[in-house]
């Protein structure tokens, strides 16, 4: 059961609805209110958005035909959400899935390529494979955080070694060899006298950290 104290953000035209009556039972604690994107569900913390579409209503008229278009105030809220929101998914929902539908999707994908499309036959599956998707990517989003603070950290033990190595007295063409031989600050605390020896200008690399340096 999802533990996220913020709210989904929901348009007030999917109140009462299977839709979010299935959310309600998954645990998501519902916001209604107008000033969102007619039919769309804001996930919090900068989760994916979704407008939810009865398949039927896409176009200006059904069943689809030679001259079939997109209904034109659809074709506005998808384009400027998708302006808007990164990561916009149009769920759309029926109870079948036959040559008419998939027309109709085939079009729709047609006119907006960039648009995640994902078809459902009722509210409840619509639901569903909403809360699937928002797990996903707060994995995917979970795992992206991690690897940036890998990568934080690993760049200010490097920015903290140079620093340590650019202090010590020594010429620049020991200093860098020092940085390429130990290439962090434990590794350069752990270094043992062979160790050293093995550098060029060891016996004065030796005679400093053999002496006691800390001054208080």
């Amino acid at each position: 059961m999802p533990n996220s104290a913020a709210p989904v953000i929901v348009h007030c035209s999917l109140a009462n609805s299977d839709l979010t009556n299935r959310l309600q039972q998954k645990g998501h604690r519902l916001r209604y209110g107008t000033g969102t994107t007619e039919g769309s569900l804001i996930f919090p913390h900068g989760g994916p958005v979704f407008i939810i579409q009865q398949l039927t209503k896409t176009l200006q008229r059904w069943p689809p035909d030679s001259d079939a278009a997109v209904d034109s105030d659809l074709f506005a809220r998808l384009t400027k959400a998708q302006q808007v929101h990164a990561s916009l998914y149009l769920v759309t929902i029926s109870p079948l899935l036959g040559l008419n539908e998939l027309k109709v999707i085939s079009l729709l994908q047609e006119m907006l390529p960039d648009l995640r499309i994902l078809p459902t036959k009722d509210g409840r599956e619509c639901a569903d494979a909403v809360c699937n998707i928002v797990k996903v990517r707060e994995g995917e989003t979970r795992q992206l955080i991690e690897q940036r603070m890998e990568t934080s950290i690993e760049d200010l033990k490097k920015s903290v070694f140079q620093d340590v190595v650019t202090s010590l007295p020594f010429q620049p063409t020991v200093k860098e060899e020092l940085s390429k031989k130990f290439r962090s600050v434990a590794g350069l605390i752990q270094a043992n006298e062979d160790n050293l020896r093995e550098m060029d200008n060891s016996e004065h690399i030796l005679e400093f950290f053999s002496e006691d340096k800390v001054t208080v």
